[in-house]
């Protein structure tokens, strides 16, 4: 009698090609469901909806995303990359003052948020709630909230020499943070084209705001 041959088992994706494949339904996700904040609003966008929009189980969902606040963590998240590479990947902005350093920065992520503001809107209101996950008291997004102090301050110090600071400029990255979140809310409420306002008023805040951390205008 001869013997039965053994099937080889069932080959696994490659651990390369298995990332790509997370990566890719990830992508889905996020893209699918910043498309129901925009167009159904974030409170009334359900788990369930993002699944469908999607194509995949709700299940798959809660694979990459325990809830939607999760979902709009990791897409500020990207954002966050997303203006720090711009940044970092202008070489001309390597020996530019402090104040249009600052400028690109907040510029990359308007930018970026420009097709969400019904949604940015939405997620700053939900940010106040005590319980959320997007507010100052969520651990994640205080993680998110130290990373752009933490790329600030790097900036500020390649910009400027330590003598050059007034005795506020130790809080100068922390302040930052409070004045984006302002400029977010004018921005968010600018009607002018091409948000044309908000960016002459960031313009003119920052030149005032190094003068008044350093004693002078930005240094080159």
């Amino acid at each position: 009698m001869t013997p039965r041959r053994r099937r080889p088992p069932a080959s696994s994706p490659a651990p390369g090609r298995r990332a790509e494949r997370k990566a890719a339904i990830r992508a889905r996700i996020v893209r699918a469901a910043l498309e129901l904040f925009q167009s159904e609003g974030f409170d009334r966008t359900t788990t369930r909806a993002i699944a469908r929009k999607a194509r995949i189980a709700e299940g798959t969902v809660f694979n990459y995303f325990r809830t939607k606040e999760d979902i709009a963590l990791h897409f500020f998240g990207e954002e966050l990359d997303h203006a720090i590479a711009t940044v970092r990947g202008n070489p001309r902005l390597a020996r530019a003052p402090l104040e249009e350093k600052l400028f690109a920065l907040v510029q990359a992520q308007f930018e970026y948020l420009g097709p969400y503001e019904r949604f940015i809107g939405a997620a700053l209101l939900h940010a106040l709630r005590p319980d959320s996950k997007l507010g100052p008291f969520s651990t994640a997004a205080h993680a998110l909230h130290l990373r752009y102090v933490a790329f600030v301050q790097e900036l500020i110090e390649e910009s400027q020499p330590k003598r050059a600071f007034t005795p506020l400029g130790a809080w100068a990255a922390r302040a930052f943070w409070l004045f984006y979140l302002g400029m977010l809310l004018y921005w968010l409420h600018d009607t002018s084209e091409d948000k044309q306002d908000s960016l002459a008023f960031l313009d003119r805040s920052l030149v005032l705001g190094v003068r008044m951390f350093t004693g002078k205008a930005g240094m080159r």
